[in-house]
């Protein structure tokens, strides 16, 4: 939802963080980065498979998955 709102999922974070578990916090803000940082976004049809690979990094199915997405992310943002 906040990512939705904001555009970014790290501001995204901000947007949603009083409604998060403080023990889920660190971990979660860190996801946002990563999703920032290497895919470029999700949707609900795949947030948890990234959140899969973000969690296994050496799972090669997942990374590829991950992939992917950040491929066709990447060129619906450059239409």
């Amino acid at each position: 939802m906040g990512a939705s709102t904001t555009g970014k999922f790290t501001d995204g974070y901000y947007f949603v963080e009083e409604r998060i578990k403080s023990n889920h916090a660190n971990e979660l803000f860190a996801f946002c980065k990563w999703i920032d940082a290497y895919i470029g976004g999700a949707a609900r049809g795949n947030i948890d498979m990234l959140f899969a690979a973000y969690k296994n990094p050496t799972n090669i199915e997942l990374a590829y998955r991950a992939a992917q997405v950040a491929e066709q992310i990447r060129y619906f943002k450059s239409l």
